[in-house]
């Protein structure tokens, strides 16, 4: 039997349920409304996808783990009446929950207020818990896993294709079980699903109800394994303007890459939410919703990475000044010994200027600083360059991206700096008050640079004279479109200017 279709289903008996709607349909398979003709009741009939139960393995843990969840008796794990299989295909047979699921709340408001995701979260947290305390790990959270009744009490759902203790996550063949959008990176390298696999999880729905979208969001599968393998957790206040810093922290900890480094339980996390939502809100703005399907095209594909544009010019590595010759005076024992450390200062900065010049100039820049006598002027020195970073992105310094082609010239100052999953961009003003735009992809290191940037709304846009694509940069997005449509929609983890 192959996969179950919905349209020959409809209306048809299944043992001894009539399927009479479609509720939802997954990765695992489809939901229906059924009556049950042996016990009289209306309720929720998951099948599974037919070559599931071709999967001896998989089969012997959905039986066990459908029997451990239907023994929970925490009141916000949805109650599973009965399990099995029928003419081949497994099923589910729960609860009929009469609401909607938290994706389809998402849908309709883009996001949720930090209370209500407060309030939410802790009743998934609740069923977790209860379930962690039971040897049960879900291994799905998801907001299409989160029922809600009209008076938002939550049901978490799917208990019984979760993850038992100590057993891989991908079943003979090759079926990975969960959402890649929020799977713990543990679990993507093939390791075993635990506790804390579900609390990263958590972290990531948490995310997705105060911003509308998940924390790494792209076209390509692969780009967003990867970047919740090796990328940091973003910060929900840069995707959603008045939002309280401190769940910036509450993402970071409840996605940190080491499991140990995680909140001990899904009920930590949420109460770390729930303080960050009493805590004195910041200037309200509007609500983000959730922009185009993103890619990671930093470039466009007429011209993905144009050789004249790609190198962008550095201004030369400045030399170090002369130390000014020390001065006559009673005290020359002392003044003997200060002067030999100023001359190893100097020859200290030579050999680290002539360093990063062996390097292709990828160092950041040193300034010599000035080592004359106090009280006088040295013609020979140079002005320092300030090192203090841009407020709120990593990794800056006063120009930009330290150590990548995303900075501004000296002299040039940046006007818009972001941070994306995939890339680095940087909008310069010159004191001719005039912009341009310098651009790098990272996963590898490819980079654009683009005159006559122009301000537009709240951020910049920038053109590429070559094929006409569009390169936006706003608060919450980086934004490539070419041909009247969008190539790349790219949220923003960081956002600042100097």
């Amino acid at each position: 039997m192959g996969y179950p279709n919905s349209a020959s289903r409809l209306g048809t008996r299944f043992g001894p349920y009539e399927l009479q709607s479609l509720i939802g349909v997954g990765g695992m398979g489809e939901v229906y409304r059924a009556y049950d003709t042996v016990r009289d009741r209306v309720v929720a009939i998951k099948l599974l996808r037919a070559d599931m139960a071709a999967d001896p393995s998989f089969q012997q843990r959905f039986r066990r783990e459908s029997r451990m969840a239907a023994r929970l008796q925490a009141p916000h794990v949805i109650p599973v009446h009965d399990f099995g299989e029928i003419d081949g295909v497994l099923y589910i047979d729960m609860r009929l929950v009469e609401g909607a699921s938290l994706k389809d709340e998402l849908r309709a408001h883009g996001t949720l207020p930090p209370a209500r995701t407060a309030a939410l979260v802790g009743q998934v947290a609740a069923a977790l818990d209860a379930a962690h305390a039971s040897g049960l790990v879900h291994r799905d959270i998801k907001p299409e896993n989160v029922l809600l009744t009209p008076d938002d009490f939550v049901y978490l759902v799917d208990f019984g294709i979760a993850q038992g203790g100590g057993e891989a996550n991908i079943t003979s063949t090759g079926l990975v079980i969960g959402s890649c959008a929020y799977m713990a990176p543990e679990r993507l390298n093939g390791g075993r699903g635990e506790p804390p696999s579900d609390v990263y999880s958590l972290a990531c729905l948490v995310f997705e109800c105060l911003t509308g979208r998940a924390p790494f969001t792209s076209g390509d599968l692969r780009e967003v394994m990867g970047a919740h393998l090796f990328s940091a957790p973003p910060r929900p206040s840069a995707l959603r303007h008045g939002l309280h810093p401190a769940f910036d922290d509450v993402i970071s900890r409840g996605m940190a890459k080491n499991p140990a480094d995680r909140y001990p339980s899904a009920g930590a996390l949420a109460a770390a939410v729930r303080t960050a939502a009493a805590a004195k809100p910041a200037p309200a703005a509007a609500p983000v919703r959730p922009g185009p399907p993103p890619s990671t095209r930093q470039f466009s594909t007429a011209d993905p990475n144009p050789a004249a544009l790609s190198q962008v010019s550095r201004p030369p590595v400045p030399v170090p000044a002369r130390p000014a010759p020390p001065r006559k005076s009673r005290t020359a024992p002392v003044l003997a010994i200060v002067t030999v450390a100023l001359f190893g200062v100097a020859a200290l900065l030579a050999a680290v200027l002539v360093s990063g010049s062996d390097t292709g100039g990828s160092e950041p820049r040193i300034a010599a600083p000035n080592l004359s006598a106090p009280g006088t002027a040295s013609e020979e020195s140079t002005p320092t360059t300030s090192a203090t970073p841009i407020e709120g992105v990593s990794g800056t310094d006063a120009q930009g991206f330290v150590g990548h082609s995303a900075r501004c010239d000296a002299g040039s100052t940046p006007a818009a700096v972001i941070r994306t999953a995939n890339s680095l961009a940087v909008v310069c003003e010159n004191d001719s008050g005039s912009y341009y735009y310098r651009g790098e992809r990272l996963r590898d290191g490819a980079s654009l640079e683009l005159s006559d940037a122009q301000p537009a709304g709240s951020g910049f846009v920038a053109v590429n004279p070559a094929d006409g694509a569009r390169y936006r940069v706003q608060p919450d997005m980086l934004t490539i479109s070419s041909n009247g449509s969008v190539d790349s929609a790219e949220p923003a983890l960081e956002y600042g200017s100097a």
